[in-house]
């Protein structure tokens, strides 16, 4: 008879701490479902603290970091996925979380580190079909890091492997060739070409980063500053000549060139956004057929 108790105990408690885990699962994904992307992460927390496996924690970690992607904390995703580890590929979760890293590295502008982790995938896992999920992420970012033609040529990789007829395949092969000619693609300035002009020039590098405008400002608040302090050393105001005058002419010059490098990089970020975007949509297009 005490047997039986104890028995009777044991299975209650077992039973309960199943049905209290599978609970907070069905709560976790209920709020991750309605949009409370940050609610749901805490209970996705609570699941990973009372987890008895590797394999459950790996599972709550990966849906723990996807209500930070979705609040754009991508950091906070990939501090989540990152101690993620798997003694084989083979793993049902491993895709899905390499895919995470990778887009999470992209949105958060590391391109190079997202190429890492999509060629680390492709090169460990023989799924083929996988691999084309994988594609539209390393061409966005082969475009990011400029490497045009590899971009070019994974994005017709892409094209073949969907289901279209062959004429409608011809068709996007010359869209693809197109958007990918010199003069489609973005023209990038030189960061450092644009700090240097500035830096000879003041004004020149804005100019050359597409702010013409600015440019012309800087150039004309910079000689008449230097006009300035040149106008009270010759009528022998020393102190007011180099405090007033070339002191703000320090100030106005090394905040021309380092502007002018912003100018170039934001230029640079605009003209990859859309260049992005257009790629984006004609994968998108490819996939919504």
């Amino acid at each position: 008879m005490r047997c039986t108790i104890k028995f009777f105990f044991s299975f209650m408690f077992l039973c309960g701490t199943f049905l209290n885990s599978s609970a907070f699962l069905l709560k976790s994904d209920s709020l991750y479902a309605s949009g409370k992307y940050f609610e749901a992460s805490i209970e996705y927390e609570r699941q990973i603290f009372h987890s008895e496996n590797m394999a459950e924690t790996n599972y709550y970690k990966y849906r723990k970091a996807l209500c930070y992607k979705n609040l754009h904390q991508f950091k906070k995703a990939l501090n989540e996925l990152q101690p993620i580890y798997f003694s084989s590929p083979e793993d049902s979760l491993y895709r899905l979380v390499c895919y995470e890293q990778s887009l999470c590295f992209y949105l958060s502008g590391e391109p190079v580190r997202a190429l890492w982790k999509t060629d680390e995938f492709i090169h460990r896992s023989a799924d083929s079909m996988a691999f084309e999920s994988f594609l539209p992420i390393k061409i966005l970012c082969l475009n990011q890091t400029m490497q045009w033609e590899e971009a070019r040529n994974n994005l017709l990789l892409f094209l073949r492997m969907q289901d279209f007829s062959s004429e409608k395949k011809t068709e996007l092969e010359q869209l693809i060739l197109d958007l990918y000619k010199e003069e489609s693609r973005p023209n990038i300035k030189s960061v450092k070409k644009a700090e240097n002009l500035s830096r000879f020039v003041p004004g020149s590098g804005q100019i050359y980063a597409g702010k013409g405008g600015e440019g012309v400002v800087n150039f004309l608040i910079n000689a008449s500053v230097l006009t300035f302090a040149g106008f009270q050393v010759y009528n022998g105001f020393y102190i007011t000549g180099y405090l007033a005058g070339l002191g703000f002419f320090n100030k106005t010059y090394h905040g021309g060139i380092k502007r002018a490098g912003n100018a170039a990089s934001q230029l640079n970020k605009k003209q990859m956004n859309s260049f992005n975007t257009k790629i984006n949509s004609l994968i998108i297009s490819m996939l919504d057929k």
